[in-house]
């Protein structure tokens, strides 16, 4: 292991993961709730097609793989389970028309690009990107 301190927190940006392609949709999730299950504190950054995941009723819809019985809501319910905290990007929001409303409970808020670049210039922070 190096001197560098090991890094307690990941923001995880959510841009390809479109409902039109379900084998991508699960994934995310995935390792949101596992890096959460290692004390990890966690915030997913949602863009893009990516924000139709959290409109109410879309991820139900999908089934994480094929015959698996088990939809990208169940594998997101197991990330807010762990305490993980979900942005909607206002940009994205408005381009795919979806409404405040709209959106399912336990989001955080929403926040956006500034938000999440300001995740990965913050040495304290490591990221990924689905």
């Amino acid at each position: 292991m190096t001197s560098e301190a090991r890094a307690e927190k990941l923001a995880i940006l959510v841009w390809a993961a479109d409902p039109g392609r379900p084998e991508l949709c699960a994934t995310p999730f995935y390792f949101a709730a596992a890096a959460a299950a290692m004390d990890v504190e966690v915030e997913m950054y949602f863009t893009a097609r990516s924000v139709e995941l959290l409109r109410q009723g879309v991820a139900e819809g999908i089934e994480a793989a094929a015959g698996s019985g088990k939809s990208v809501a169940d594998f997101r319910r197991e990330a807010l389970a762990f305490g993980v905290r979900l942005y909607a990007c206002p940009t994205a929001l408005a381009a795919h028309s979806i409404a405040g409303d709209a959106l399912i409970p336990g989001l955080a808020g929403q926040a956006g690009a500034a938000a999440y670049l300001g995740r990965t210039l913050d040495p304290a922070w490591r990221t990924l990107s689905f």
